[in-house]
Order: C-alpha cells, then structure tokens, then sequence
C-alpha cells in the first residue's frame, strides 16, 4: 500500500486513492483480457452442457476462499445425482474471471465454466437441463444470474455467524436460503418483514464432514514443540464499511499472541485471507504478528488450505466475528469471543458475543485469565452448537445438505410441470 504524506487534506486522500483504484481496476481488466484470450475451448460454456446443479461465482480470486470450502460439498452432491441417473456431469461452476476459472480446474474435477459476457451466461442458464444454483456470497453481480426464472437460486453464504450481512433483504431475491440452523432461521425471521419460513431449509455446516488428516507442516511444528496447550487464534479481517468493521487484529492482535506465548501456550494464528486489503493499520499489524510468529519456535502461521484440522488439533480456539468460531462450536471446545474495536460494528444482541466469554477490543481483560476461565467454566457448548448447526454427529450435515438439494430439484420439477399445463 502506497505511503501517502502526512499532510495531505482529507479531500486530497481521497483524489490519490481513487485514482490509485483506477489504474488498478484498469490493469484488472488487461490482465484479464489476456487470461482470457489464452483460455482452452472447453472452458466456456457447452451446447453438451447437462448439468442440474451449478453454483455461480462472480468475485476474484482475493475471495475465491468463499467458494473453495464449498467445493467438497459440491462434489459429494455430484456424486449422489450420478447415483441418481442425473448424468456423467451434473454439477458445473459459472465464474465470470479467467483466472478465476484457470485456478478452480487445479483444486476440482467438477467442469468449470468461464463467461465475462450475458452471451455466455445466457447459454448457461437456458439450458434445459438446470435446476438449481448456488450462490456463495451476496455479490452485485448475482442478480444478472438472478434474473433466470427457470432454476431455482439457492443463496448459501460462505459460512454461518452474526455478522450484519447475513441478515441482509438481498436474501428475499433467492428462491431458497440454506440455513445452518435454528439460530441462523430465528435471526432472518426476527429481522426480515415478509421472509418465509418455507424458503429456508437447515443443511447445517456441511464442510465439517469432510474427512481430515493433520498437515505435514502442523506435524513437523508439533514434534519440534510437543509441549503446552494449543490455542486456535483466528482474527478476521477489517471489514468494507463500518457496519461489518469487526475485527480487532490490529488494536489487540500483537498483545494476545505474546501474552499467550509467554504463559507457555503454542498458538495456530491463521489470519483472515482479506487483512488488510482496506485498512493499512492492518496489514501493518498483520506483518509485526507474522515477523512474530515466524520467530518464536511455539507459535505456527497457519497457512495450510482449509480450516478443520485444527478444531481437533488446538484444546481452544480465540475468534472474533466469523465463521471459524461458529465451525468450532462443533468441537465442543472452549472458545473466547473477542469484541470489534470499531463501535459502528453492528453487533446482534443474544448473539455468540452475548454467550461466551468475551475479551474486550480495548485489552482490559487478560487473554489468559479469559482462557483459564473458559477452560473451567465450559459447559454450554453442546447446546450451543446444537443451536447453531444443528445435529453435527458425523456425516449428519453433508446428508442435510444432499437431502435439501434433491428437494429443491424435487420442488422445482414439479413447478415446471405446473407451468406447462398452464
């Protein structure tokens, strides 16, 4: 991030800044341009294109992480509609960027899809084959996805939490809304005027299900430093507008990880994959935590692909508002929540912050007093993640989310039926 002088006017910041995003909005679409143009044929769409599920993905590559924990889902999916009779290839991905498509055919086998125009998009959703897509985040561009009448718009989110997005009105333009469970229902319901119950269907946190093995890294971190409890630290990132401003990393990161240290515990710190990207107090204290970690023998910078392994690996897990410290109520481990720094931060009251031991943003607690705490005073965590994910007993959420995807299908084949006979 560029240094901009101290004495520049508030006016004169913004001028730099939008110019610094036009340039490199511009660049964007050069690069693009070009990774599109060295595309193979089969990365766009078919006419032999049969799929009855899809899920949509406009974003980039900065957030591809939104799609990727869904992509084993998707491909347990895949599987059961060929049990099914359902086709070779049931399940494709439509993605908008190049390289976004380039790097999904190195982590999947299931047929990615690339169009930047409605051309393109157009072929993809008219097919008469297709019943239901998926989307993953609130994006603009969902709704020139939206628009298609014919499958059902299955709106899934990239994971269960609190945080003020995930009770946007946005979620009245899907057909269905996946769930995790009852609090995620009770949430929408309470806050939604007009949002039916019926368009809400509980599938829990499917990705849990997946099989996990411990990484080579954590392995070779481990034998190096077997001794002392192991903390989970997993802080998010900054947020795009004050409402979403939930993390704290950069007021109180520094002090828990060293704090923690010091009292004799191994810390896993795995940072948001988005710290940073707008605030530069982030990504400065996100370079001291790494220079940090990266020294000190009993802390590990977790860089590994995905977030499972550690929820059986660490005793307890310090999160702040994100889907980590939801996934981890599966563990039925403790967990200490810590508070957004920014008070314009819309926190929902009776939420997780309400339910668990809490280190203020501002460090009037001690980490390790809170942990000490928690470690004896646990005992909500069954009904706790009960509350929010539902029955988490193995393979229990991956069949939720099959069994709700066959019935939207179900759902949506029958309505086709209704419509011809009109």
């Amino acid at each position: 991030m560029t240094n901009l002088p101290d004495d520049l006017s508030h006016q004169a910041i913004k001028g730099v800044n939008f110019a610094q995003s036009a340039v490199k909005l511009v660049a964007r679409r050069v690069r693009d341009r070009i990774h599109e143009s060295r595309l193979p044929a089969d990365y766009f769409p078919q006419t032999t294109d049969e799929f009855v599920v899809s899920a949509y993905f406009a974003a980039g590559l900065d957030s591809i992480y939104q799609l990727e924990q869904w992509l084993w889902p998707f491909e347990q999916l895949e599987s059961e509609l060929k049990s099914l009779g359902l086709g070779d290839h049931p399940f494709g991905i439509i993605v908008r960027s190049p390289i976004v498509a380039k790097h999904l055919k190195t982590v999947t086998n299931l047929p990615v899809r690339f169009s930047r125009l409605i051309k393109g998009l157009d072929e993809f959703m008219t097919s008469s084959s297709l019943r239901a897509v998926f989307y993953v985040n609130q994006a603009t561009s969902n709704f020139q996805s939206l628009r298609y009448p014919v499958p059902a718009h299955i709106h899934l989110s990239h994971g269960e939490s609190e945080k003020v997005s995930m009770i946007s009105n946005q979620l009245k333009a899907y057909d269905f809304v996946f769930t995790a469970g009852e609090a995620a229902r009770v949430r929408i319901q309470r806050t939604l005027y007009g949002m039916s119950d019926d368009k809400m269907l509980d599938v829990g946190r499917p990705q849990l299900d997946r099989p996990r093995s411990i990484p080579k890294a954590w392995r070779s971190f481990a034998s190096a430093e077997p001794d002392g409890q192991i903390v989970f630290y997993a802080p998010t990132w900054e947020g795009d507008s004050p409402s979403m401003a939930y993390g704290a990393i950069a007021h109180n990161g520094v002090n828990i990880v060293t704090n923690l240290l010091d009292a004799g515990y191994r810390v896993i710190f795995r940072p948001h994959p988005r710290t940073g990207a707008m605030r530069s107090e982030f990504a400065k204290a996100l370079e001291a935590l790494e220079d940090i970690v990266e020294t000190e023998p009993r802390a590990f910078y977790d860089r590994t692909p995905d977030v499972s392994w550690q929820f059986d690996t660490a005793d307890i897990a310090v999160a702040e508002m994100s889907s980590v410290a939801y996934d981890w109520l599966a563990s039925t481990k403790p967990l200490v929540m810590i508070k957004p720094y920014n008070l314009d931060a819309e926190v929902l009251s009776g939420g997780l912050l309400d339910r668990c031991l809490t280190l203020p943003a501002d460090d009037s607690l001690d980490i390790v007093e809170l942990i000490t705490e928690a470690e004896s005073a646990w005992g909500l965590s069954t009904d706790l993640g009960q509350h929010y994910l539902g029955d988490t007993s193995p393979c229990a959420q991956i069949s939720k989310f099959i069994d709700a995807t066959k019935l939207v299908i179900e759902r949506r084949n029958e309505a086709r039926l209704q419509k011809s006979d009109l």
